[in-house]
C-alpha cells in the first residue's frame, strides 16, 4: 500500500506571498549552493536539498533559458513528499558558466556537453548519498534527460519527463525547412545570431506569450530574473538550434530508446506549443516500461497550469514514485 502523502500545496490567490512568508524559509532550511568544475573546466552551478532519511534522491534537469530558482515551488513539493532534491544549472543557464558573451542567448554546438555536465553531477553530487535517484527533467531538460537515460541506463532508478522536447515544435515553417534554414545560417557565420523568432530579455511580463497558465506563478519567476540579471537567458541562437535538432535524432532512434529499461513517467500537455506532442507519443510508445499521461487543458509548463492540473501533475509523479 502506496503511503499517504501530506503536502501543503499553495493556491493561486496569494501565491507570492505564501511562497515569500512559507515556501522560501522552508527551502532555506535544506538548501546548500555550490559548484562543480565539469570535464572542460566549465564551472556548472547547482541548488542541493537534502533531507535525512530521504525517500530518495530526485535530480532536477530544467528546461531551456531555465534557471533554479523557476523551480523553487516543484521542490518546495518534493521535500514535503520527503525525497532530497538536487538541481544543476545546465552550462549557459542561471549562475553556470557561459561560452558567449550575451547573457540573455542560448548557445550550444552539442546537447553532449549537457548530458557530461549532468552524469559528472550525478556522481559527484548525489551518488554519495545512497538513494535511490530519480531524474525528473522538464522540456530541453527532458532532450537532455532521455539522451541520458538512453547513454546511461544504469544510473536512475526512475524517470519523469515533464512535457520534454522530444522535437521542438516551429511556428510558420515546415519542421524541416527550418532546421535546413538554420543549418545554412551556422554554415554562413550566424551560429551565434538570434534564430528567427527569438530574441532578448523583455522586462515587461507576457503571461499570453508565456508557457504558464498561472498568472501568479508567471510574475514569481519574472521577478526573480528582474532581481538577477544572470536568469535572464531568453532566445535561441541558430547553433542551439541545429543542436537540439540533431539530439532530437539521436533521442527518437528506436536502438537508443530501446536501452532505456527503467519505468518512466511521460507528462504531455495538450496546449503545447514549445515541443511537438507527436512525437513525445511516439517516443513514449517505443519505452519498455512508460505511461504516458496527458493535461489537455495545460500548456507547456504543466507544474504552472490551473490548479486542478497542477494536483493531477504531483499526484501522478507520487502515485508513480510510490509503486
Amino acid at each position: 500500500m502506496t503511503e499517504k502523502i501530506r503536502i501543503r500545496y499553495l493556491p493561486e490567490e496569494g501565491f507570492r506571498k505564501q511562497m515569500k512568508q512559507v515556501a522560501e524559509p522552508y527551502l532555506r532550511k535544506y538548501r546548500r549552493l555550490g559548484r562543480f568544475e565539469s570535464y572542460d573546466g566549465t564551472q556548472i552551478f547547482y541548488h542541493s536539498y537534502v533531507r535525512e532519511h530521504a525517500k530518495g534522491s530526485i535530480v532536477i534537469s530544467h528546461g531551456f533559458s531555465e534557471f533554479a530558482e523557476k523551480y523553487n515551488e516543484v521542490v518546495y513539493t518534493f521535500l514535503q513528499a520527503g525525497y532530497s532534491v538536487f538541481l544543476p544549472e545546465h552550462r549557459g543557464h542561471g549562475r553556470s558558466q557561459r561560452s558567449i558573451r550575451n547573457p540573455e542567448k542560448v548557445y550550444a554546438d552539442s546537447f553532449a556537453p549537457y548530458v557530461r555536465d549532468l552524469r559528472l553531477f550525478v556522481h559527484k553530487i548525489v551518488k554519495p548519498f545512497r538513494n535511490e535517484m530519480i531524474l525528473f527533467a522538464h522540456s530541453m531538460g527532458g532532450a537532455i534527460g532521455a539522451l541520458y537515460l538512453e547513454r546511461y541506463p544504469d544510473d536512475f532508478q526512475k524517470a519523469v519527463l515533464s512535457a520534454p522536447m522530444i522535437q521542438m515544435r516551429i511556428g510558420g515553417l515546415p519542421y524541416p525547412a527550418a532546421m535546413a534554414i538554420a543549418r545554412v545560417c551556422r554554415m554562413c557565420g550566424f551560429g551565434r545570431a538570434y534564430a528567427a523568432g527569438q530574441r532578448g530579455f523583455c522586462a515587461k511580463p507576457h503571461l499570453e506569450r508565456s508557457s504558464c497558465l498561472s498568472k501568479e506563478r508567471h510574475l514569481y519567476a519574472h521577478t526573480k530574473r528582474l532581481l538577477h540579471p544572470q536568469c535572464r537567458t531568453s532566445g535561441a541562437v541558430y547553433s542551439w538550434v541545429c543542436a537540439a535538432d540533431t539530439a532530437a535524432h539521436v533521442v527518437q532512434s528506436y536502438d537508443q530508446i530501446q536501452k532505456v529499461h527503467i519505468p518512466v513517467l511521460v507528462l504531455a500537455a495538450g496546449r503545447d506549443h514549445m515541443v511537438d506532442t507527436d512525437e513525445i507519443c511516439r517516443f513514449a510508445a517505443k519505452l519498455r516500461h512508460a505511461r504516458l499521461v496527458w493535461f489537455l487543458d495545460a500548456k507547456h509548463e504543466i507544474f504552472n497550469a490551473k490548479e486542478r492540473d497542477r494536483m493531477q501533475f504531483y499526484e501522478e509523479i507520487f502515485r508513480f514514485l510510490g509503486k
